[in-house]
């Protein structure tokens, strides 16, 4: 049977392992074009598109995981997955966006060319998730955090599919069906492949969705996990055959991604030897969020004013937005689950009062 359960088997540390490495990919992407790139003529990499690709198959894995293993309980409800969802999201990205403010502000000040200031009206619209949003509620990404917009994209998503799910388990369906409703117009809109959308980032959330599902209905036994890391590794150069340099997103290619995603998590089920090296894991992945938040701004203004040489301008880089971010997310990341709690102790007499469709 697929376990999640850390002390079994090697699954959930991978899983860690490769949401840390997901944000380094960005990171250590960004940093490379910001400095090779634009100060050596280095070509630029396409490292920070695959590591977006990852965030998202890996998060429909966990989220489908989460909404499985935890309706399992009669008591939890919508309102539960809301907040945990609300309170996982905001706790790091509304103090990261006061941090590009300011740090915004500061790089204007200095005279970075890279920079320039942003109203009140985009700040607000990305605080309420609205960049990237369809019609004319939407809007471009406030000041220098272009990558804010992949954010949007899962906020709509966690709500949307978290409702139809309530629905059809037939648990808070009238809340359920109201909110996936509320929140269907951006996953519908970057569902299908278009040039003034993320592309089908949505459908590639899916796959990872759906995969979790395909995991636990398969007989884990030592033949399948081989059979999975084998296949695994013909996934991975299939999706290197199909995908498009400089469309790393496109849809050919995104079921050759998720599959081997979900291959290579199975394959983890027979194995024991990441257990050793899940504090040093667990160190990375804890503030993988913030550094996907945090890291480009910081990045630009390092890499503005020391543009030489190349190669310390990109180590210090990638040094200081793991460094700040680390601290950032001791601050806020950490501290989602005591959020989530006293948003629901908060919110208690609401749910006595309303548990609609109960």
């Amino acid at each position: 049977m697929f376990s999640l359960d850390r002390t079994k088997n090697d699954s959930s540390a991978l899983l860690d392992l490769l949401r840390a490495l997901a944000a380094q990919m960005v990171c250590v992407g960004h940093t490379w074009n910001l400095t090779f790139a634009s100060f050596g003529g280095a070509q630029q990499t396409l490292v920070p598109d695959i590591g977006v690709l990852l965030f998202f198959v890996l998060s429909g894995f966990v989220i489908a995981f989460t909404l499985h293993d935890r309706t399992k309980a009669d008591d939890y409800s919508l309102l539960n997955y809301v907040v945990e969802r609300f309170a996982r999201i905001y706790c790091a990205y509304a103090p990261a966006l006061v941090v590009i403010a300011a740090l915004d502000y500061i790089a204007v000040a200095l005279g970075i060319a890279w920079f320039q200031l942003d109203g009140t009206a985009s700040f607000l619209r990305n605080l309420l998730m609205l960049q990237g949003y369809p019609g004319a509620l939407g809007g471009g990404t406030f000041g220098s955090a272009g990558q804010l917009n992949t954010i949007a994209i899962e906020f709509h998503i966690y709500f949307f599919v978290g409702g139809l799910f309530f629905f059809c388990k037939g648990r808070n369906q009238i809340a359920g069906l109201v909110l996936a409703i509320a929140a269907a117009a951006a996953p519908i809109f970057h569902f299908a492949e278009r040039a003034n959308a993320s592309h089908s980032l949505f459908v590639l959330w899916l796959l990872g969705f759906g995969g979790y599902f395909v995991a636990i209905s398969m007989k884990m036994n030592r033949m399948t996990t081989v059979a999975c890391a084998i296949l695994s590794v013909l996934l991975f150069w299939q999706w290197r055959v199909a995908h498009v340099r400089g469309d790393e997103a496109a849809l050919a290619a995104q079921p050759y991604f998720a599959l081997w995603f979900v291959s290579i998590v199975i394959a983890a089920q027979g194995q024991q030897w990441l257990l050793r090296l899940q504090p040093v894991i667990g160190f990375f992945a804890n503030y993988s969020y913030s550094l996907y938040l945090i890291h480009f701004t910081i990045v630009k203004i390092i890499a503005w004013l020391m543009p030489s040489p190349l190669w310390f301008s990109f180590v210090v880089a990638i040094v200081i937005s793991n460094l700040v971010a680390w601290l950032f997310a001791s601050m806020t990341e950490s501290r989602h689950k005591q959020l989530a709690r006293w948003m629901l102790r908060w919110l208690a007499p609401v749910r006595l009062r309303f548990s609609w469709g109960r």
